[in-house]
């Protein structure tokens, strides 16, 4: 009796491990995405890389290299997100297409010859069909490819060319170039626009709007800023209370910018525990703003030289980096840089306290007198600039 009872509990048991491991495997099955690509008249060796989206940047996800046309990424993901294919080499201008993936998802990308945007998705993700009607708007201007191309010629011939007469009317195409591609940009933006009022309010559509938003931090008198505040106000109330939507507002409404010689701007951040802090609590000492981001290579280029700047001067001057990234792309950072100086984040990309600054790209440093006053403001970074900037705090 005893041992049939045993037996029962042995198979019972046996029979519990068999069924949780067939729900894990399910369960890693219905998370997997996949992606498969099939390009005519593209050189083997091009290279399709699959990013990430990071708040207003993106991680590399997955690469692969084109043989006799194909490609493919597989991939887990427990919800919608929204990553970036990107491809390289041959006669490719650098667009981005967006590819909407979520558990089981399934998306088959076909073509003909280097024109990115003019390559077929299909997918069983709805998102990802509403993202394409977006991109056959692209292709009604097909002009705009040949132009990129002649575009890109003319910068690779101006690297190598010394000033003079060539170099004078390589600048001259240039500009022409550019003239052409700004009509037609705006010829697109009304297209987009005028299909955007007839679309349903969407996850899809409202990252369209976060995206063509961000024209008026480049463009003060862009031509359909008007038109852009008419579409935000589609949203409704409880639409209007996401990240996304906050995000459209600030660059919709952008809040006055400090200058030079002006006080720094007030602002609440998180730091690595999670503890509120208001960026004025440091005054006292100069202060270092550090804006940057785990993808964007010069900033991640500019920590050694800060790393001799903080453990060299550290009395009189406090770095204070600030990221643009999400929370947890930001821990991961912090993990492999290993910064000892003081690290924040509000969370809200270059639309939340760098906008106060009128940030358009990282890095970004500002200097801040120990009144905070602002002192400095400059972009970018080379060996040796940050000591050459801070020379006369660092005497």
């Amino acid at each position: 009796m005893y041992f049939k009872y045993n037996n029962n509990m042995k198979l019972k048991t046996i029979l519990s491990i068999l069924l949780v491991a067939v729900a894990i495997t399910a369960c890693a099955q219905n998370n997997t995405f996949k992606i498969s690509g099939q390009i005519d008249n593209i050189a083997d060796g091009t290279v399709v890389q699959l990013h990430t989206v990071e708040g207003t940047g993106g991680r590399l996800f997955k690469s692969d290299t084109v043989r006799n046309g194909s490609f493919s990424f597989e991939g887990e993901t427990d919800s919608l997100r929204k990553f970036m294919l990107t491809a390289k080499g041959g006669g490719f201008s650098p667009y981005i297409r967006a590819l909407w993936l979520g558990p089981g998802s399934n998306t088959k990308i076909t073509g003909d010859g280097y024109y990115f945007l003019g390559w077929k998705v299909k997918s069983n993700v709805k998102e990802q069909e509403e993202e394409n009607k977006y991109n056959e708007i692209y292709n009604q201007f097909p002009e705009f490819d040949s132009l990129n191309t002649v575009f890109n010629e003319l910068i690779n011939k101006t690297s190598t060319l010394t000033n003079g007469a060539e170099k004078e009317e390589v600048m001259r195409k240039l500009e022409a170039v550019e003239l052409q591609q700004r009509s037609i940009f705006l010829a697109m933006d009304s297209v987009l626009y005028n299909f955007m009022e007839k679309e349903p309010v969407s996850q899809v559509w409202i990252d369209r709007l976060n995206q063509y938003s961000m024209k008026l931090m480049f463009d003060k008198n862009y031509k359909y800023a008007d038109k852009l505040k008419e579409l935000y106000e589609r949203l409704t109330p409880e639409q209007k209370e996401s990240e996304s939507a906050q995000s459209i507002y600030r660059l919709l409404y952008p809040l006055t910018v400090v200058q030079e010689k002006q006080p720094m701007a007030e602002g609440l951040f998180f730091d690595p525990e999670n503890n509120k802090k208001n960026i004025t609590e440091y005054k006292g000492k100069y202060l270092l703003l550090d804006f940057w981001s785990v993808g964007c290579a010069p900033c991640i280029a500019a920590f050694l030289e800060m790393k001799e700047i903080h453990e060299a001067h550290q009395d009189k001057l406090t770095i204070i980096s600030i990221s643009t990234d999400t929370r947890d792309v930001w821990q991961e950072g912090l993990k492999k840089h290993q910064l000892p100086w003081i690290n924040l984040n509000d969370f809200k990309g270059i639309s939340g306290y760098s906008a106060r600054y009128g940030i358009r790209g990282i890095p970004f440093y500002i200097l801040i007198s120990p009144e905070g006053i602002v002192e400095k403001i400059w972009s970018g970074y080379g060996k040796g600039m940050l000591k050459e900037k801070l020379k006369n705090v660092l005497q």
